[in-house]
């Protein structure tokens, strides 16, 4: 890193009233112009504590970002000398959770009004095609003419009335897998039935 040695003294060895040498450490993060943002920044960490800031990072870029971010915390305890960022932090995570919960609710309205249309143009298409089975109710045959017909299941929205229990989906029975024993309680399926 070059100091200010020809164009002049960075703001740390201006407020410090030195000569900036040419190996100045703070003198690429903080120019002569920048003097406003280095005053804020000794009022909160003091040269020592911000050097040994931005020398903890490993990389250049890590050491901008560094420079920046102390300079961010520095502005806001200006402003706010009993809170400095933390009212600014708490308000931005507070707007998150918030931008978040309304994301995921817009989320399931979207998936919500998909299904109810995809249900709906599955009826149509089922009121608009030959029955070609009557134990087909809620899918959709798409017959053609070489005989040969995809069967396919369509899950009613939500909000939809339950199909009553005879009705069966696609022409399969429905069995339940646990039957229920004659004290009215379900066995698991590998269980022997109950004395």
């Amino acid at each position: 890193m070059t100091g200010g040695g020809s164009g002049g003294a960075c703001a740390v060895c201006k407020h410090q009233r030195r000569k900036c040498e040419p190996n100045c450490e703070l003198a690429a993060y903080f120019p002569a112009h920048r003097m406003n943002d280095f005053r804020a920044l000794h009022l909160v960490f003091g040269v020592a504590n911000l050097t040994k800031l931005i020398k903890a990072n490993a990389t250049e870029a890590a050491r901008r970002r560094a420079a920046e971010t102390l300079t961010w915390e520095a502005r806001w305890r200006e402003r706010d000398p009993s809170e400095g960022c933390y009212r600014e932090v708490s308000c931005l995570r507070r707007d998150n959770a918030v931008l978040r919960a309304e994301n995921a609710a817009l989320r399931r309205q979207l998936a919500e009004q998909q299904q109810l249309l995809l249900w709906s143009r599955a009826a149509a298409a089922a009121a608009a095609a030959p029955t070609a089975n009557s134990n087909m109710a809620g899918g959709c045959y798409n017959g053609n003419a070489s005989g040969n017909g995809l069967v396919v299941a369509v899950r009613p929205p939500p909000h939809a009335p339950a199909a009553p229990a005879a009705q069966t989906m696609l022409g399969y029975r429905s069995v339940p897998v646990c039957p229920p024993t004659p004290n009215g309680r379900k066995s698991a399926p590998d269980a022997p039935p109950s004395p």
